[in-house]
């Protein structure tokens, strides 16, 4: 379901939209400091540095534990 009153977020220069990642959505409400510092590792540590890959595959992480 769409919730047209919450826009989506900017990190890293890639936006992070609630109906897609919700999860990566919640902590770039609370913190989102913290999940572009893990973003960043993620990126550079198993996705040659890129953001969008990292995002979407730390989403469907969240989403699976």
């Amino acid at each position: 379901m769409k919730d047209k009153n919450l826009e989506p977020i900017i990190i890293l220069g890639e936006e992070i939209d609630p109906d897609n990642m919700p999860k990566l959505y919640s902590w770039a409400r609370t913190n989102p400091y913290t999940l572009e510092k893990q973003l960043k590792s993620i990126a550079d540590k198993w996705h040659q540095g890129s953001i969008r890959s990292a995002l979407v595959n730390f989403e469907m992480d969240l989403e699976h534990s």
